[in-house]
């Protein structure tokens, strides 16, 4: 009872240290902090105000809110791959807590941005009815959104330690790439397959974390 009250205690303490530690990438605290969160701004201006702004009710579609909701692996990756370049984690505990808290960034700008334009749209019609998005499916994008940030940050991870961060960020490039492709050209079955290409990111993670235990462990 008492090893496993320690080992909870010991994994808090590594959240704290990435939230601390997250906190000073994105400028907390130290000189130049503003500019880093004036981009945070602009992001979620740009796709949380002005996209909605511009596409209306259009953008309550299933089509445009699957592919938000997935921004956050924009976000979570690169913030993962960059915790892991700046040094080697000791055990999986804290391998885990830096994943972790790259994935609550991600997900937590993705939320934002939808936040703001859930908010954006809903303003700017007040006066028309305006029905509420498809909730089962804005759900499984919001699954899809999460296990694809939980995949692709294990992934960066796993290619930091293996090779370096500057691999893991230039394939995430063409990760990214390809995603956004992907994106474009079939947004519209996005909706349909949401849940069974979460439980493929899902599938993906779990053999990531193994990978990346036998890689800790030697």
């Amino acid at each position: 009872m008492f090893s496993r009250v320690s080992q909870m205690h010991g994994f808090a303490d590594h959240l704290r240290n990435q939230t601390t530690e997250l906190g000073s990438r994105l400028g907390l605290g130290r000189s130049g902090g503003f500019r880093i969160l004036l981009l945070h701004v602009a992001l979620v201006a740009v796709f949380g105000v002005y996209v909605p702004w511009t596409k209306g009710l259009a953008f309550l579609d299933p089509v445009i809110l699957a592919p938000y909701a997935c921004l956050g692996v924009f976000f979570a990756a690169p913030a993962a791959a960059q915790s892991f370049g700046e040094d080697q984690p000791a055990s999986m505990k804290a391998v885990l807590a830096r994943i972790l808290i790259a994935v609550l960034y991600g997900e937590g700008m993705a939320a934002a941005i939808l936040l703001a334009g859930f908010m954006t749209v809903y303003a700017t019609h007040a006066h028309s009815v305006v029905f509420a998005p498809d909730l089962v499916t804005f759900a499984a994008a919001g699954l899809l959104g999460i296990t694809a940030s939980l995949a692709l940050s294990a992934a960066a991870a796993w290619i930091t330690l293996r090779f370096s961060a500057n691999s893991a960020r230039g394939a995430l490039r063409v990760i990214f790439l390809l995603i956004l492709v992907l994106f474009y050209f079939w947004s519209r079955r996005l909706p349909d397959v949401a849940d069974t290409a979460a439980l493929v990111c899902l599938a993906v993670a779990v053999a990531e974390f193994f990978a990346l235990r036998s890689l800790i462990a030697t």
